[in-house]
This record gives C-alpha cells, sequence and structure tokens, in this order.
C-alpha cells in the first residue's frame, strides 16, 4: 500500500514524504489581505501539526516540542516549547489538562499553569493525535494500529487491543490517524483503509461502520450527530447520525486532504496545496487559490465558534505558520 498517506499526523520530514517537503520547504511570500492572514511566522524549517482551543485559548505544537498559546481565540500567538528532542504531532486542550503527543510514544501533560509534564505511554510507537472530554476519558492514536486509553484525564495510560485480522481479512496493522472522544463518552476512530471504528462503551467494544481502500486522516464532530472525515486522493465522507454510517461527498480535487472543522452550514477542508470550503454542509464547494495555499501545506485546521459569522479560524502548517481564516 502507498504509504505517502503517512503525512497525516506524522513528522512530515520523515523519510516516506521527505521529498515532497524538500521541495515545498522553499521560502514563500506569506498570504495578506483578502481571506488570509498571517498571524504568526516562523522560519522555513519550522512546522506546526495540530492545533487546539478551549474558549479564547489555544495552542499549537509542532516540530522539536514547539508549542505556541493563544488568548485571544488565534488572533496573536506567543513562542514556547516543551524540552524534548521530539516532534509534537497532537494536542487536545482541556479543562483538567492539555494533552500532546509525538514521536516516540511521547504524551506530554500540562494542568493549569503548570509545566508540561511527561507521562509515561508504553509504546514507542509515533503517537499521532489525542482527543479527549471533561469526565476524564481521553484516547490517544498512532502507528501500526496503537490506542491507547486513560480514564483520569491522561495521568495514566493503558493500550486498547484490536483484532485487526478480523476487521481487515488481513494480518495488516493499521495506521490509526485521528480520534474523537465525545462528551458522552462515544469514541470514533479513523485510519487506513478508510476505516471508521465506532465504540459506545469507552472502548470495550468496537463496531466497524466504514471500510474501503484509501486513509482517512482526519476527524471532526461539528455536533453529537453531523461529523465529517478527509483524507487520501480527495476522500470527504459525511455522518448525520452521529458516526454510525457514513457517505462519500463529491469535491473539485484528489490532492491528500489533512484536516477538516466545520461551524453552522460551513465547512473547511485543508490539505497538501489545497483549501477547500463548502457553504451548504458539504453540497458544493469552492477551490481558496489565495496566498500559498496551492503550492504549499497546512496540517490543522480548527475554530471557535462566535455568533453567526463570527467564527476564529486557524490552520497551521510549513514554516511555523499560523493562517487566520475570514
Amino acid at each position: 500500500m502507498f504509504n505517502f498517506k503517512l503525512v497525516r499526523q506524522s513528522i512530515l520530514s520523515a523519510a516516506l514524504c521527505a521529498g515532497f517537503l524538500s521541495a515545498g520547504a522553499l521560502a514563500s511570500e506569506p498570504p495578506t489581505g483578502g481571506m488570509l492572514d498571517v498571524v504568526h511566522q516562523g522560519i522555513v524549517h519550522d512546522a506546526l501539526y495540530d492545533v487546539c482551543f478551549l474558549g479564547q485559548s489555544g495552542l499549537a505544537v509542532g516540530v522539536a516540542g514547539s508549542v505556541l498559546t493563544t488568548d485571544d481565540a488565534g488572533s496573536s500567538w506567543q513562542s514556547g516549547a516543551v524540552d524534548v528532542p521530539y516532534a509534537l504531532l497532537g494536542v487536545s486542550c482541556g479543562q483538567k489538562a492539555s494533552i500532546a503527543v509525538g514521536q516516540a510514544g511521547l504524551i506530554m501533560r500540562k494542568e493549569g499553569d503548570a509545566a508540561w509534564a511527561q507521562v509515561d505511554s508504553g509504546t514507542d510507537q509515533r503517537l499521532l493525535s489525542v482527543s479527549a472530554n471533561e469526565s476524564g476519558l481521553a484516547v490517544i492514536v498512532g502507528g501500526f494500529g496503537t490506542v491507547l486509553k486513560s480514564t483520569d484525564a491522561g495521568q495514566t495510560w493503558a493500550p486498547l487491543s484490536f483484532d485487526w485480522e478480523a476487521i481487515l481479512n488481513d494480518f495488516y496493522e493499521p495506521h490509526v490517524y485521528d480520534v474523537s472522544v465525545a462528551t458522552d463518552g462515544i469514541i470514533t476512530l479513523v485510519g487506513e483503509f478508510d476505516l471508521v471504528l465506532r465504540s459506545e462503551d469507552q472502548g470495550e467494544t468496537w463496531a466497524t461502520v466504514n471500510k474501503g481502500d484509501t486513509s482517512l486522516f482526519a476527524l471532526h464532530y461539528r455536533d453529537a450527530s453531523t461529523g465529517f472525515s478527509v483524507g487520501q486522493n480527495g476522500k470527504v465522507v459525511k455522518t448525520v447520525d452521529g458516526g454510525l454510517t457514513w457517505t462519500v461527498l463529491p469535491v473539485p480535487t484528489t490532492e491528500n486532504l489533512l484536516d477538516v472543522w466545520s461551524s453552522g452550514s460551513q465547512v473547511l477542508v485543508t490539505g497538501i496545496r489545497t483549501l477547500l470550503r463548502s457553504r451548504d454542509d458539504g453540497l458544493n464547494w469552492e477551490v481558496i487559490t489565495e496566498g500559498d495555499v496551492s503550492v504549499q501545506w497546512y496540517q490543522a485546521i480548527e475554530g471557535v465558534v462566535g455568533e453567526a459569522g463570527t467564527d476564529s479560524v486557524v490552520m497551521v502548517g510549513h514554516s511555523g505558520r499560523v493562517i487566520n481564516i475570514k
């Protein structure tokens, strides 16, 4: 299976996609004016891989333990770092704790204004994404079928086992790219082979609700019913029943799509040389070509829901950039 799909929530300078980034990392002018504004800029070798918000406060994480913080819904960002040699690939912002995950089984945890502290993961696999709810349930996913669960807001972790042979009719251990932990404890995982796995009992049992031939890299639930997942070769799927069933949506691209965010009837999708927007819940799409989005990559997109038409949405990616989407 073609492993360029590993670009989603992986360290983009790894050998699997180094060829793309060595070209993509060449300096390009930041987008200015229009609907895209650069609100933070690093150097050419910087990269940000994920972003999260809790109210007006947010975190963005990336290479070499880099951490950016905001207290104004992403309008401005302050630079910082965690003292680790590895990239941070995923982050979750929470009331009880914020959790960041990355290469070599790295888990970092932070409560309030306390410093980041490393937590034992029990694995050296690359950890790609983390999600948690305010009841203390948290799930991390990663390479080669790695799924970890915590019930104490990330203080301790235990692996979850899956019968991948039964799920895939193969001995392959799929990469699991993204996870959503809902307020009610429902867990949804997405990954290789278009897998969508869903658990209603905090990970004790799982239902395979979607399977195919490509990969799904990212997952976003707008509410308890409506969600979107995006992935390889322009794949976009949507659910309107809380993740029980998924429908493919046609989009005007075959590029690899890396993240999705939605509020109201607006859906935004970012990826490799791609930024898509729908204003009618995925029925129709426009391709945004402003700035450098058609020649560069933006890995993650997230927003703070405001009054009608006042959502604060940012995307992060190459050169340590944070872009505000108007």
